[in-house]
């Protein structure tokens, strides 16, 4: 009985001890790092810019990535990592990809509402934002590659060069998104509102995306699956994530002429039948483009899917 009850003593003695390491390492990483960092970033923003509001944003952004990129060494801590789980959580890819950008453009109108009045402190903030943030999402997608999995360990391969993981559509589409939202921050920030059309996008997006890939994900991660049954699924994962995106990209393109076309309206600039016709023109373009990006991609994992069906009928 007394060997019982150490036992059961030294358990709680553990477990306590561990929630407490825990505890402190959560506080170190992600609150007393970040937060000192933006601290000292805000005196540095401070002393070069001598802008209070600025220099404020400024370390706000700091604090957002600094605490994203600390989370990796908490990670080690959690029940249930993100970066050192055998098996990935395709899930997070999802929320990751999204929730950055959504974190990064929430950022400006937080400080719009806190300084009512002021025209011109915020108008670059979403762009620097999300620059800055969106590294978070190469970051993991780096060390969480989908590329292959080893049905022996049942994991992700971890040891792709980043030559071959560029090349990978699914990987590759996450540098365009990097890129048509910059174009579209850069060329919208002076209308003022250039986060909103953005921010809007990616929230409809992200809960489509979650919506259409939940049952595709359960599938992959369940324990039963076989290994044909697996790439199979992969497969149709990586073209929905694909669609997506890529649909997500295109409608901040079709929106960029239309939306620098009400800024300049709503500063007071006229513009002609013509020129409107123009912009809808461009608009067409960009549309065009898309459905045939959107065939070839469809087109291509068609093909691997149906070599996956004829081998199983083999």
């Amino acid at each position: 009985m007394k060997s019982n009850t150490n036992n059961k003593s030294e358990e709680k003695i553990t477990k306590a001890t561990e929630l407490l390491w825990k505890i402190w390492w959560f506080s170190f990483y992600l609150i007393i790092v970040p937060s000192l960092i933006a601290v000292v970033g805000f005196f540095i923003y401070f002393f070069v810019g001598k802008d209070l509001y600025v220099s404020i944003g400024l370390s706000v952004i700091t604090f957002m990535f600094v605490l994203l990129f600390f989370f990796k060494s908490f990670d080690k801590y959690r029940n249930n990592p993100f970066f050192l789980n055998k098996k990935n959580n395709l899930s997070a890819r999802i929320n990751i990809l999204f929730l950055i950008t959504i974190l990064s453009l929430i950022v400006t109108p937080i400080f719009v509402i806190l300084t009512p009045g002021e025209d011109i402190y915020f108008e670059l903030l979403p762009l620097i934002s999300f620059i800055l943030l969106y590294n978070i999402v190469y970051y993991y997608f780096f060390f969480q590659p989908i590329d292959n999995f080893d049905f022996t360990e049942s994991r992700y391969k971890h040891e792709s060069p980043f030559s071959e993981w560029i090349k990978q559509p699914y990987n590759f589409i996450v540098l365009f998104n990097y890129v048509i939202h910059i174009l579209f921050l850069s060329y919208t920030f002076d209308t003022k509102i250039s986060w909103l059309f953005p921010l809007i996008s990616n929230v409809i997006f992200y809960l489509i995306s979650r919506l259409t890939t939940i049952k595709n994900i359960k599938r992959l991660t369940a324990s039963n699956i076989d290994e044909k049954s697996f790439l199979r699924e992969l497969t149709v994962y990586k073209k929905k994530f694909i669609n997506i995106i890529l649909t997500l990209n295109f409608t901040l393109i079709i929106q960029l002429p239309f939306v620098i076309t009400l800024g300049f309206i709503f500063s007071g600039v006229d513009y002609q039948v013509l020129e409107l016709i123009t912009i809808s023109f461009l608009a067409l373009i960009f549309l065009s483009f898309y459905f045939k990006i959107r065939l070839y991609v469809s087109s291509y994992y068609n093909k691997l899917l149906r070599r996956f069906e004829i081998n199983e009928h083999e």
